[in-house]
C-alpha cells in the first residue's frame, strides 16, 4: 500500500500531502515513518480547531 501511495504522491500527483496525511495510523493506511519517507516532512498530527458562535439576544 506504501507503494501506491508513493506514486500518487510523487509521480502521479494525484494525492497531496493533507489528503495523505489523513491515512497515517489508518488500518489500511501508513505510518508516520511512510509518510516521511514519501514526503520528506516529518508528519504532524492536525489539530481540531474548534469554532464557538455566540449570539446576544
Amino acid at each position: 500500500m506504501v507503494q501506491i501511495y508513493t506514486w500518487a504522491y510523487q509521480d502521479w500527483k494525484t494525492i497531496s500531502k493533507e489528503t495523505l496525511a489523513t491515512v497515517v495510523g489508518l488500518s489500511d493506511g501508513i505510518t508516520a515513518d511512510d509518510y516521511k519517507a514519501i514526503t520528506g516532512d516529518d508528519y504532524v498530527a492536525p489539530t481540531a480547531k474548534a469554532t464557538t458562535t455566540s449570539t446576544t439576544n
